[in-house]
C-alpha cells in the first residue's frame, strides 16, 4: 500500500483508536508535521517509520503489505497520470485561446461591428474550443480532488465548467442575435466572484498537507473572486484571473511530476527515501 491510500488507512487506524495526531507521535517518537504530510498522501515515509506508527497503533504490518492494497494503489496513480498530462496541455492551449478571446471581447463590448460572417463562425468556434479546452483542463483539479479527498474541489471543478458553459454559450447567442450584453456583465462577475473565492478556497484547505504553492494558488485565486465580486474591481480581476490561472497550470504540472513513471517506480517499485 502506497500513497495516498497508506496515509489514508493510517488516519483511519489512528481515529478508530481514538487517537489525535499529538497523542500519536507522542507513541512512535516523529513529529506532527511528518504525521500529518504521510496522511495527507503528501509524502511516503521510509518503512522504519511505517513500522513505528503502526506499533503505535496496534495494527498488523500485512494489512500494509496485502499485495491487493498494492496493486490497486498503483492503478489508481497510473488512471490519473494521464488526466493531469492532457489538463496541463489543455491549460496551455486555454491560456492562448483565452488571450484571443479577450481581444474579441473588448472589440464588440466597444461596440465595434464585423459585418462579414465568417467572423461569427470564428467566434463561435473560439467559444467552443475555449469550452472543451477549459473543460479537460478543470477536470484534472477534479480528478486532483477525488485523490486527495477534498469535496470542495471536486464540487467546485464542476461547478466552474458548468458555469463558464454557461457564459460561453451566451456569449455566442449574444453575437449572433444582438441581445444587450450590459445588463448582465453585474451579475456574470457576482457569481463568478463567488465561484473563484470557494474553488481557491479548497486550494487553501489542502495548503496544510501540500505546502506553499497551494497558499499562493489560492490565496491567487481569493484575490481574484473578491475582485470579481466587488464589481468595481471587476476588470483588476480579468488580470489577476490571468495570473491565477498560470499559477494553476504550474500546480497540475507539479503533481503530474510528482507521479510521473520514475516516481511511480520509486513508491511501487524501490523502498522510497523520503522520510
Amino acid at each position: 500500500m502506497k500513497q495516498p491510500q497508506l496515509g489514508q488507512k493510517i488516519q483511519e487506524w489512528r481515529k478508530a483508536k481514538g487517537m489525535t495526531q499529538e497523542e500519536l507521535v507522542e507513541k512512535c517518537n516523529i513529529n506532527v508535521r511528518t504525521i500529518q504530510r504521510i496522511e495527507a498522501g503528501e509524502v511516503m515515509p521510509r518503512s522504519y517509520t511505517v513500522k513505528a506508527i503502526l506499533e503505535a497503533l496496534e495494527v498488523s504490518p500485512s494489512e500494509v503489505n496485502h499485495p491487493e492494497n498494492t496493486e490497486q494503489s498503483s492503478d489508481s496513480y497510473k488512471d490519473l497520470l494521464p488526466w493531469l498530462k492532457w489538463a496541463f496541455v489543455a491549460g496551455i492551449i486555454y491560456l492562448i485561446f483565452a488571450m484571443v478571446e479577450s481581444v474579441m471581447d473588448i472589440q464588440l463590448l466597444a461596440g465595434e461591428k464585423f459585418a462579414f460572417l465568417s467572423f461569427g463562425f470564428f467566434y463561435a468556434f473560439l467559444k467552443l474550443s475555449i469550452l472543451v479546452l477549459f473543460t479537460i483542463f478543470t477536470l484534472g483539479f477534479h480528478k486532483l480532488g477525488q485523490l486527495f479527498s477534498n469535496l470542495l474541489l471536486k464540487v467546485m471543478a464542476v461547478m466552474l465548467i458548468v458555469w463558464t458553459a454557461i457564459v460561453l454559450v451566451e456569449d455566442v447567442v449574444t453575437y449572433w442575435f444582438g441581445i444587450d450584453l450590459v445588463s448582465g456583465l453585474i451579475l456574470r462577475s457576482l457569481i463568478s466572484g463567488v465561484l473563484y473565492v470557494l474553488f481557491a478556497a479548497a486550494f487553501l484547505q489542502l495548503s496544510r498537507s501540500k505546502g506553499a504553492s497551494y497558499i499562493v494558488v489560492g490565496a491567487i485565486g481569493i484575490v481574484t473572486g473578491i475582485c470579481f465580486m466587488s464589481v468595481v474591481f471587476a476588470i483588476p480581476g480579468l488580470i489577476f484571473l490571468t495570473v491565477f490561472e498560470i499559477a494553476l497550470v504550474v500546480l497540475i504540472y507539479q503533481e503530474y511530476k510528482k507521479l510521473s513513471p520514475n516516481e511511480l517506480y520509486n513508491s511501487f517499485g524501490k523502498e522510497p527515501a523520503i522520510l
